[in-house]
């Protein structure tokens, strides 16, 4: 059955009928312009019935807060990354409960990443669904039964869709680490900044002496600052500048090319770092060497990596982007780098990989690199230290 939940007085009876710690399959139809996302609707499945909430119409959705915002309830969606914002936002509730998007889920029981939920519908129910309203202006009302019905669409396959995926994950014995990695991948949850070092900036060997000293202090100074410090203060690219121009007054700290507003006590804390660097070091003596460009030797490691990563995502039946992708492939590459081969081992993979990601091809990425056998350049010599 579908309803049209367009008067407050119809969802504050649907809200009082709404279970709590239950499985509620939703999605959204929302309004994206220059000045803001407005959300439109509010597709429900619940009670074995669908519901298409009109939020223009009812402006307050907080009392369905109760039951939606439990955190004993799981809440079903698709490519979710934009509608728990908006969703946060209506239900006035500031943690979301459990997660389950099936984007993900089906990316961490197969190869794919990123599907449509067309596509997805396809694959796991066999249905072919119509776009025709995809791009309609969801501002505008009144609206059609066809807009409705099609609204409705989507929510209404996600109950079977999201039993077939569960009897699967289960089978695998990943019911967790979908729900940890669903959370982890649609709620942002903060990373540690990766640190910089000289390598950060190719061009650092062009200092002068003096100047490649006080660009290693910079670099420790900016490290040690925390994200929201780091907010708060210059852009690590403007380090190199620094050293470059070596400024020790406030006129010639503002002429750095790019340098934000400061306040005082922000500048001075620069401005002491600099003159320290200067005053308390002896001349550089080990001046640096430009960094080649490419390396046959590096091409060969990151060849051997990408192969390690696809024999193992592939065995684990996991998407290798979703699991080791971006900031933690970086990561590995650099501790391979430093120790080889035997950075393959189960501390160094949990600490780069994560506990839900580790869950899933820690053992196969350790079990792919043995297997595969380490490149000539991992067997010779290693990566040269890094300047401290």
């Amino acid at each position: 059955m579908l309803t049209l939940v367009n008067r407050q007085q119809q969802l504050s009876v649907l809200a009082e009928q709404l279970p709590v710690g239950a499985t509620y399959c939703m999605d959204t139809e929302f309004d994206s312009r220059a000045d803001g996302t407005t959300l439109c609707l509010l597709q429900l499945r619940a009670n074995g019935e669908t519901y298409v909430i009109d939020s223009l119409a009812v402006r307050d959705l907080s009392p369905l807060a109760p039951a939606l915002g439990d955190p004993d309830s799981t809440w079903v969606l698709h490519g979710a990354q934009q509608d728990i914002p908006l969703l946060l936002s209506a239900l006035r509730i500031a943690k979301v409960p459990k997660l389950f998007d099936t984007q993900i889920a089906w990316g961490l029981i197969s190869p794919e990443p990123a599907t449509s939920f067309a596509y997805l519908t396809y694959k796991l129910l066999g249905q072919r669904s119509s776009k025709f309203h995809q791009t309609d202006d969801w501002t505008r009302r009144p609206l059609s039964e066809s807009q409705i019905a099609y609204a409705a669409h989507d929510v209404d396959s996600l109950p079977r869709m999201y039993e077939m995926l569960v009897s699967r994950i289960t089978e695998l014995g990943r019911n967790q680490a979908v729900l940890d990695a669903c959370h982890e991948h649609l709620c942002g949850l903060p990373e540690a900044s990766e640190p910089i070092s000289l390598e950060s900036y190719r061009n650092a060997w062009q200092l002068e002496p003096a100047g490649q000293i006080v660009l290693r202090d910079l670099i420790d100074w900016y490290n040690g600052l925390s994200q929201s410090e780091r907010n708060k203060t210059i852009e690590a690219k403007l380090l190199w500048s620094l050293a470059n121009r070596l400024p020790q007054t406030p006129e010639a700290l503002r002429q750095v090319r790019g340098m934000p507003r400061l306040h005082a006590a922000q500048q001075e804390r620069i401005l002491s770092l600099v003159r320290g660097s200067l005053q308390n070091r002896a001349a550089a003596n080990n001046l640096l060497e430009p960094p080649p460009y490419a390396t046959f030797e590096r091409l060969q490691l990151d060849a051997w990596l990408e192969y390690v990563r696809t024999m193992a995502c592939s065995k684990a039946q996991v998407s290798k982007e979703l699991v080791l992708g971006g900031r933690r492939l970086r990561q590995l590459r650099e501790v391979v780098l430093v120790e080889g081969i035997d950075a393959f081992n189960v501390q160094s993979l949990i600490k780069i990989l994560g506990t839900w990601q580790y869950s899933l091809i820690g053992e196969t990425l350790a079990w792919a690199a043995q297997t595969i056998g380490a490149p000539n350049s991992l067997l010779g010599s290693r990566e040269p230290a890094r300047h401290q």
